[in-house]
């Protein structure tokens, strides 16, 4: 009776750790707790004689555990450039360092000189990340709501002083969001925290 009690709770954790997979935001973990889910069946397989059970979930961990190890070896090997580390760290950390580089090389640098006009209004402009620019600040955003909402801009953006901007052509945008749901859904995210900021600071001048 003890033995089959404590088997019932191995599947109990078996499927707790399963749903917990299901609910990992990160890629690497769903692998890593479905293999710890199998691996808990598997043992619930062989304490109750059951070898088929046991034998396809321990096939089912081999296999996580390979995606683990993949998954862990592609993030590994991506360095990112000395320029762009602190960049990611501050205003793009909702997203790994090989999205960050894929999002990063969709667009191109463009080197914005003082007084120059870099959005018109009732235009929709392509997307820019503008670093070092004086009344935004380095890392913030210009062209954002026109892309999430599809409106025109209600706006000219005037570029204060020589600034070095990211582009991003709102059609490679709007690719990327149809073929990576997931990855544009951590891309809001990132647009949504600057938003925040922007709003505070505005906030803090009344």
């Amino acid at each position: 009776m003890a033995t089959w009690l404590r088997a019932d709770s191995l599947v109990h954790l078996g499927y707790t750790l399963m749903l917990c997979a299901l609910l990992a935001r990160d890629v690497l973990w769903l692998p890593v707790a479905l293999a710890a889910a199998q691996a808990t069946l598997a043992s619930y397989g062989w304490l109750t004689d059951r070898p088929s059970m046991a034998l396809w979930n321990a096939l089912f961990v081999v296999i996580n555990l390979v995606w683990s190890l993949q998954i862990y070896r592609q993030r590994r090997a991506v360095q990112l450039p000395e320029a762009l580390a602190p960049l990611h760290a501050s205003d793009f950390a909702a997203l790994s360092a090989p999205e960050f580089l894929r999002l990063w090389r969709l667009g191109r640098t463009h080197a914005a000189t003082a007084g120059e006009r870099l959005i018109a209004r009732s235009t929709q402009p392509a997307f820019l990340d503008q670093q070092c620019q004086a009344e935004l600040g380095p890392g913030a955003f210009i062209g954002e709501m026109s892309l999430l909402t599809g409106y025109l801009a209600n706006a000219d953006v005037m570029a204060a002083e020589a600034s070095q901007l990211q582009l991003w052509p709102v059609p490679e945008l709007q690719r990327l969001r149809s073929r990576n749901p997931e990855l544009w859904s951590r891309i809001q995210s990132v647009l949504g925290r600057d938003l925040v900021k922007k709003i505070q600071r505005a906030a803090s001048t009344i």
